[in-house]
């Protein structure tokens, strides 16, 4: 059995109990697992460069030739933050 067939069942699990009422998970369980389902779920996800370069598994100088030949879009900016960011959304296009 491979790793996302062990995440369905487990998830199919937690999904059984929520729903039969037999879930005993605690507040703080519940937000951590929200936390994770929200991370990777949302593609609107705002991240630094720092992140973003995590995210694309780059250096942060290929990163700038990237942004630089187009390869990535430019970082956005937000009013009342310096710092740029970018959309996860559209450096999965970049993955692909």
């Amino acid at each position: 059995m491979n790793k996302l067939e062990v995440l369905k069942l487990g998830l199919e699990q937690v999904i059984n109990n929520i729903d039969s009422s037999n879930s005993n998970a605690s507040d703080e369980e519940i937000d951590v697992i929200l936390d994770m389902v929200n991370k990777v779920t949302n593609t609107q996800n705002k991240l630094s460069k720092y992140q973003a370069c995590k995210y694309l598994n780059i250096s942060r100088a290929t990163f700038d030739n990237w942004v630089r030949d187009g390869k990535v879009p430019k970082g956005r900016k937000e009013q009342g933050f310096k710092e740029l960011f970018w959309v996860k959304s559209d450096l999965d296009k970049v993955k692909e």
